[in-house]
């Protein structure tokens, strides 16, 4: 039998689930206190738009999104790492929107991604929320729309309730979707 209250899967949190962020209240009881601030082994860059947009409708924020996006040379995105459950980590997939094998798929796919501690003496292989269309994050920097970062921080966070929400307080969703992508063709 599977215990699915065992923490034993490892999630780095890039964006509004960091501890104190937004959308971390609505899971700390089951997220508890980072492990620890870990970056991406690999080359990621987080893109963040400009203006803010949320194109997910698992998300009632409307805010400037950070959007991990692989590849980016010179770039290694930093976070939080989080052991989690199982019931948790299907809680954050409620959240992001991921749903696998749906079709049309979301924004999001839950990949594994190598993250190493700040200090070098860990690396874990972790749960990550990767864009599927990274393409069109990386032509949305390029056309001056939005900007490549490391690091979300508090300052790019600032959100407001999403139309819907501010309408219909409380309600489950889905959610308004202000596409961030509008700008770049597929």
């Amino acid at each position: 039998m599977i215990d699915d209250t065992r923490r034993d899967i490892a999630y780095f949190a890039y964006g509004t689930l960091q501890k104190g962020f937004q959308n971390w209240p609505d899971l700390a009881d089951r997220l508890g206190d980072p492990i620890g601030r870990f970056r991406t082994v690999a080359p990621h860059a987080l893109v963040v738009p400009l203006e803010p947009g949320c194109g997910n409708p698992g998300c009632r924020l409307l805010h400037r999104m950070a959007a991990l996006v692989p590849g980016v040379d010179g770039f290694h995105v930093e976070g939080d790492l989080f052991m989690i459950d199982r019931a948790t980590l299907a809680a954050v997939d409620r959240l992001e929107d991921y749903e696998p094998g749906r079709r049309p798929p979301g924004l999001y796919e839950r990949v594994e991604v190598e993250v190493v501690a700040l200090d070098r003496r860990r690396t874990v292989v972790a749960m990550a929320y990767r864009v599927r269309e990274p393409a069109r994050w990386r032509a949305l920097a390029t056309s001056g729309a939005a900007e490549l970062l490391t690091q979300y921080v508090h300052d790019l966070a600032r959100a407001e309730a999403k139309r819907c929400c501010r309408l219909h307080p409380g309600h489950d969703g889905p959610h308004d979707v202000v596409d961030p992508l509008a700008s770049v063709r597929r």
